[in-house]
């Protein structure tokens, strides 16, 4: 498989948006923007850092997301359950399981129990290789924020559990 390599900004200095920004959009924030740029920018680096790291596998994000919630239930998993329990949507589970199954990741087979649906599980491949991606990734994301001190990394977490609540709570 080929490697991908986003471009990547070396900055650690934050986003800022113009000094006139309020004049300009009087019922703005300039902070409140700048918190939505920053937290983007951030979420698209990590997006783009996990795709660079999955691609040797022939895998990106969704789908791995996918192969890592069917290798974490030692029983099958209907797509239904594994949509619901993913950060894909439900539409996109079926296309999803189409390219595992072709790296022969996952196999299908009938629902005993019901006629109109499947269930899904790991071949020996898929799961030797969550595995390995697993142990692999975990320790890449402790390298990626190593310079982070502990007591910083909390408060990011923290934050960004703020944020995220914020922005859901509409």
């Amino acid at each position: 498989m080929g490697t991908i390599q986003a471009r990547r900004d070396l900055t650690f200095a934050p986003i800022r948006v113009h000094e006139a920004f309020e004049r300009e959009y009087p019922d703005g924030s300039r902070s409140a923007s700048e918190v939505l740029l920053n937290l983007t920018f951030s979420g698209v680096a990590a997006l783009n850092r996990v795709d660079e790291f999955l691609a040797p596998y022939g895998l990106v994000l969704k789908s791995f997301n996918v192969l890592a919630v069917i290798h974490g239930d030692p029983e099958p998993q209907t797509p239904t359950a594994i949509g619901g329990r993913t950060l894909v949507a439900k539409s996109s589970v079926t296309s999803i399981l189409d390219s595992l199954e072709k790296l022969g990741m996952v196999r299908r087979r009938a629902h005993p129990g019901n006629r109109r649906s499947i269930l899904v599980d790991l071949t020996d491949h898929g799961r030797t290789t969550c595995t390995e991606i697993l142990e692999r990734l975990h320790r890449r994301e402790a390298q990626w924020v190593a310079k982070m001190p502990e007591p910083k990394r909390q408060s990011l977490i923290r934050l960004l559990g703020e944020v995220r609540g914020l922005l859901n709570s509409e």
